[in-house]
């Protein structure tokens, strides 16, 4: 949002971006009349303002569209016979999700929590102050002391010993009360160790945008944070070697444990 001052003695007309450099600069400006201020909203917003403009031809028009009303075929008009100007929604709504999306990339690459935490961190909101001067509350990752050491027990588990998700589920839910789960059944389950393992946020890094439209998207899409944005859980080759397919043990031999099955 843009204001312009206008100042009918000496013409002056300067634009600001915020409101509040627009005053400082009128206060500062000699002159014997008085600018005026005018606010403009971003060109989105107008977009969304005359959404329902364009009248049709006559006033009063039924809101069934005949052949005869002068719109076209398969247009759509309001209660007031007013065309709906499809583009400009479209245009408001990718101007919203784009400035949207980019605010999250900011957050995550700045190393903020966004959502619940995962499993074996806990959110804690912190107040920090961005380069206008305006305070936010911001959430980032610390481990939980308790179920970190699940997580950490869950990596030894696949990277070290090649266990399949499946057994070390069975494990966990040997000992509830020692390993408790992250479902409201307290029961582990394959599906739960794997999104365990395959979480990137235990390395401390942000993670987001790993699925695009319910399906993993993939590694270079993800929007990632610098190293140690949080207190990491396992290491980087920890994490590697823990991810399903084929891994290289240390001893060199190769683990088959959750890979794809081969074709017959």
């Amino acid at each position: 949002m843009t204001t312009r001052l206008y100042c009918r003695e000496c013409g002056w007309h300067p634009t600001f971006r915020r409101k509040r450099a627009a005053f400082r600069a009128a206060g500062r400006h000699h002159c014997a009349g008085t600018p005026v201020a005018e606010t403009c909203p971003p060109w989105w917003s107008r977009l969304w303002t005359n959404l329902w403009t364009g009248r049709s031809v006559a006033a009063g028009i039924d809101t069934e569209v005949e052949a005869d009303d002068g719109t076209g075929e398969g247009e759509l008009v309001d209660a007031r016979g007013n065309r709906i100007q499809w583009a400009a929604l479209a245009a408001h709504h990718a101007e919203t999700t784009r400035r949207a999306r980019q605010a999250m990339v900011e957050l995550v690459r700045a190393g903020y929590q966004i959502g619940p935490p995962p499993y074996g961190y806990r959110a804690l909101r912190i107040r920090v102050t961005d380069p206008s001067g305006h305070s936010k509350l911001r959430a980032v990752l610390v481990p939980d002391w308790q179920t970190a050491a699940v997580v950490k027990q869950i990596f030894i588990w696949r990277a070290d010993h090649g266990l399949k998700f499946a057994v070390i589920a069975a494990r966990l839910n040997r000992d509830p009360r020692q390993y408790p789960a992250p479902t409201p059944d307290g029961r582990w389950t394959a599906k739960a160790v794997r999104r365990i393992v395959t979480n990137a946020k235990y390395t401390g890094r942000q993670v987001w945008a790993r699925t695009v439209a319910g399906r993993p998207a993939p590694m270079e899409q993800w929007v990632t944070s610098a190293p140690k944005a949080h207190e990491p859980l396992v290491d980087e080759r920890t994490f590697h070697r823990a991810q399903p397919g084929p891994a290289v043990h240390p001893t060199g031999a190769t683990n088959p444990a959750d890979s794809p099955p081969s074709a017959a």
